[in-house]
């Protein structure tokens, strides 16, 4: 449940997120003048959350400070993709990064900090969880692959991959598999949000092209979500970054634990709920557009190869993928009511 606006009677009706099944509270420290909100608002949220066996997730970078260097940057006609990043650089997520874990730190409140991307946040989350403060995070697959330069590539390529917090240096990337590793990081995830980078084109929804004035109009995200475990597995497990068992673990188990849906997701047990991916680690593949069942013309990783690929998925006990085949059926999706107190990893 996202909370822009915490009135005292929106404050009353957190706990009967509950009764919903609803376990989790987002916040965001960013998008001033529509989703931010401020350090009152966000420890009011920790508390109650605290209270009540709830997580608080933030998206963690100063807004403030990002439009001021975006209207500056704009008035400056330094209008082109690359400039996203110059205006939301990596101290700004890292600021509101310790903000927010020294806020979870005083309120005792379990907090996730989502979508982290640079060794600058890294810090005060390890920092914080040194001192024994109930915070964890999670990265993102493509920000180990792609960086402040691709925002640059010609003819406006570079606004495929624009998304907030923006992709930081390469430098970045060993510090974020690390913190993988280590278990300073609890799970990789996408922030999946596509858009088409030749939107607006027989009917579909404008994409990536709305940017092409200005930076600052360009859709923010990339798609990802089906690309995920392949790719953490071949440059993780195969690389020699983790163990097999690490990947389930940031992928599925821990997940699960944190958002209250364990052992009924997140393991393969009596009385579980029977989704399994079976995992061929010999069968390679070639990530691309054209072979994608994603809804969007391009691919993050396209002309990536990857050695290990699922042959098989099965939902509560079904199969509902063969091969490249889809066997499920729609409407066959459940809503999961999740109970609280998940773990703090």
């Amino acid at each position: 449940m996202a909370i822009t606006d915490l009135r005292d009677d929106v404050m009353a009706e957190i706990p009967s997120m509950l009764d919903e099944g609803i376990t989790s509270l987002k916040l965001f420290m960013a998008y001033k003048g529509l989703f931010q909100v401020d350090d009152t608002t966000l420890y009011r949220a920790m508390i109650t959350a605290a209270e009540h066996g709830m997580l608080i997730m933030v998206h963690a970078e100063n807004g403030d400070v990002i439009v001021e260097r975006r209207s500056k940057l704009l008035a400056e006609g330094k209008t082109a993709p690359q400039y996203h990043a110059v205006a939301q650089p990596a101290l700004v997520e890292a600021e509101a990064t310790n903000r927010a874990v020294t806020l979870a730190g005083i309120a005792q409140a379990p907090l996730y900090v989502v979508h982290m991307t640079c060794e600058e946040s890294i810090e005060p989350l390890a920092l914080g969880r040194a001192k024994g403060f109930p915070v964890m995070g999670e990265t993102c697959t493509q920000y180990m692959f792609v960086f402040e330069e691709d925002l640059a590539r010609p003819n406006y390529e570079g606004a495929k991959f624009i998304c907030s917090p923006p992709v930081r240096k390469p430098k970045d990337a060993p510090v974020l598999w690390q913190a993988l590793a280590d278990h300073t990081l609890q799970a990789v995830s996408t922030d999946h949000c596509p858009f088409w980078f030749e939107g607006g084109v027989n009917g579909r929804i404008p994409g990536k092209e709305l940017g092409k004035p200005s930076f600052d109009k360009i859709p923010n995200g990339m798609p990802g979500i089906e690309d995920r475990m392949p790719v953490m597995w071949h440059h993780g497990v195969n690389a020699g970054r983790y163990s097999a068992n690490r990947f389930v673990e940031i992928t599925a188990t821990n997940p699960a634990k944190i958002f209250g849906l364990y052992p009924r997701k997140g393991t393969i047990a009596i009385g579980s709920d029977a989704d399994i991916v079976l995992w061929d680690p010999e069968q390679a593949h070639t990530i691309s557009a054209a072979t994608h069942h994603m809804n969007t013309d391009y691919n993050v990783y396209e002309g990536m190869e990857v050695k290990g690929w699922p042959t098989r998925v099965l939902l509560r006990g079904q199969s509902i993928v063969v091969g490249d085949d889809w066997h499920g059926e729609k409407g066959s999706g459940q809503f999961l009511r999740r109970r609280p107190n998940g773990e703090v990893l």
